[in-house]
């Protein structure tokens, strides 16, 4: 009885219609496998379109992870070259700095032409170390160093027509135009590269630059703008005297001489004002900022020193340079005191 009672159950289930609703046994297939005595819905199908449009937007995603990667990667390569760049130009700065005061040891007038002259350079290697560190710490896009930057390219400039007076010359000192020429050519690669690297657009900073030659905020930064005025009013003096000498017929070895001596007074113009900015935001504590204010301390003295040499007496611009050069070399001990209490 109870093995026709099993057979009657299977010929009845065997006799349901196709449409019932209900399905069968099947086996089980990939991801598409079926419960037995579970209703089909078309609920199902939609979730398996659902999971399937999934993969797009994980694809799209692994897409754009690859693309930041590589965008990563050529930003860290320019980054480095930019580097790399105003390390060698660095180098050769000091170099000819160290060339030009050992060239000048015993010399008819003294130390004080040479080390006056060496502190252009000088000052150029202490600005491209110091953007160098920005590029490594990913800085460049700062209107410090977009100022720094625009001034370095303006004592380049004038750095590379010292290649006058160095050809057809054979002698330590004209060697050593060719170094300057040199590294003024390659720190101008380094220098542009950077600058438009951190987004600078030049009608917008030179705005910015003007700007400050007309405001301060306190009185650290009201001595700064003071500074900076001094040193622009030689470098218009310079500008003056070029023309003249153009106006006159003079040779271009003549000219390059006053071009490399307006870089030097451009540079220290620039570097002055970045510390009259960092002095209205009481920012003189970073790192930067002790690093210029030392590079312009040692540039003010030896122009003072300078100065006293070939006029023979304490003028007003002595006192003037010699004042700047103790003012930032105060401002640099006491930035490190501080920071060190920090």
């Amino acid at each position: 009885m109870k093995i026709a009672g099993i057979l009657f159950l299977l010929a009845a289930g065997s006799s349901l219609p196709a449409t019932s609703g209900f399905t069968s046994i099947a086996p089980i297939s990939g991801t598409a496998s079926r419960v037995v005595g579970v209703k089909s819905s078309p609920v199902g199908n939609i979730n398996h379109v659902r999971s399937s449009q999934q993969i797009v937007p994980s694809l799209a995603t692994r897409t754009s992870s690859s693309t930041t990667r590589m965008a990563t990667d050529d930003d860290d390569s320019v980054t480095k070259r930019i580097g790399f760049g105003h390390s060698l130009s660095s180098f050769l700065f000091v170099a000819t700095a160290l060339g030009i005061c050992y060239n000048g040891i015993g010399g008819p007038v003294g130390l004080g032409l040479p080390l006056y002259a060496a502190s252009g350079p000088y000052l150029a290697a202490g600005v491209s170390s110091t953007l160098e560190s920005a590029a490594s710490a990913g800085r460049l896009g700062s209107d410090t160093y977009k100022r720094l930057a625009l001034f370095l390219t303006e004592f380049n400039l004038c750095g590379l027509t010292t290649i006058l007076l160095a050809i057809g010359g054979t002698t330590l000192r004209q060697q050593l135009f060719y170094v300057l020429s040199l590294a003024s050519l390659l720190s101008l690669s380094p220098t542009l590269a950077g600058y438009k690297n951190g987004g600078g657009k030049l009608f917008g900073d030179i705005g910015g630059v003007i700007k400050e030659f007309f405001t301060c905020k306190n009185l650290n930064g009201f001595i700064y703008l003071g500074g900076t005025w001094f040193v622009a009013a030689l470098k218009v003096l310079k500008i003056v005297d070029i023309v003249n000498l153009v106006i006159e017929g003079n040779p271009a070895k003549t000219l390059a001489t006053r071009a490399v001596r307006l870089g030097r007074l451009a540079l220290l113009t620039g570097t002055m004002l970045v510390l009259k900015s960092a002095a209205d935001r009481d920012r003189l504590e970073g790192t930067t900022f002790i690093d210029l204010n030392i590079l312009s301390s040692a540039v003010f003295g030896c122009m003072a020193f300078y100065i006293k040499t070939i006029r023979g007496a304490l003028t007003p611009l002595v006192y003037a340079s010699a004042g700047f050069s103790a003012f930032t070399a105060l401002n640099a001990i006491n930035s490190m005191i501080k920071k060190s209490k920090k």
